[in-house]
């Protein structure tokens, strides 16, 4: 992948995010903004760096100027890798957004999609559990008490809502752990069904951990 081709991944990752009217612009007079797209009403100039090593100050500059030469309301920089603190700092100070570790490639989101589908299930769960106890006519599959439904819940929402942070990983994959043992694989010890395929019901919680290390990795290398 080059530069060009990491604008057009940007493009796509940026429509995914529900913004609107999103246009590449041109190279060779494009004022430090490679992307203008719109999203509630705002308009957003979106600087696009492709490397391999941290964005510095400068990627900031140059997309705060160009920004306010398109007039526009908000100024993001987007990167496959991450930022120098610095960078951080700077884009702080000018309210620029910053958006670290972009995929690169549409294998990269497909564990993301899966994870989502799955967070989404065990959230709709998690609600049907809550209400299960107020009306009679709800009846789910597995009963949960009060403990196991606070993991359900901690583990869709983080899991939903914070797969770019450790720290929401790290809950999610505890929440997720927790669920396997508790509900799948200890009562199938018990039991005279148990095979190692109940030992799938830890795969959540690996690839919460995996990805919780790769982000702390990626950015611990460049700070």
């Amino acid at each position: 992948m080059d530069g060009y081709k990491f604008e057009s991944q940007c493009a796509t990752i940026l429509k995914k995010k529900h913004f609107k009217k999103i246009e590449v612009t041109k190279s060779s007079c494009d004022q430090g903004i490679d992307i203008i797209a719109y999203k509630h009403g705002k308009k957003y100039g979106i600087q696009c760096k492709y490397y391999t090593y941290p964005v510095g100050n400068k990627a900031i500059q140059e997309a705060y100027a160009g920004a306010n030469f398109y007039d526009c309301d908000k100024v993001i920089v987007m990167t496959n890798i991450t930022f120098t603190k610095s960078a951080i700092e700077l884009a702080e100070k000018l309210d620029v957004d910053l958006w670290s570790n972009c995929p690169t490639n549409r294998f990269y989101s497909i564990p993301f999609r899966l994870m989502e589908i799955f967070n989404l299930a065990l959230l709709i769960y998690g609600i049907l559990a809550l209400f299960s106890a107020k009306y009679s006519s709800i009846h789910l599959p597995i009963s949960i008490d009060t403990i196991t439904l606070i993991f359900v819940l901690s583990a869709s929402i983080f899991g939903l809502l914070g797969w770019r942070f450790v720290l929401c990983n790290l809950v999610a994959t505890i929440s997720c752990l927790y669920l396997a043992l508790h509900l799948i694989v200890l009562p199938a010890l018990t039991s005279a069904r148990y095979t190692y395929l109940f030992l799938l019901a830890f795969v959540p919680s690996g690839i919460y951990l995996v990805h919780a290390i790769w982000l702390y990795l990626s950015r611990k290398v460049f700070d």
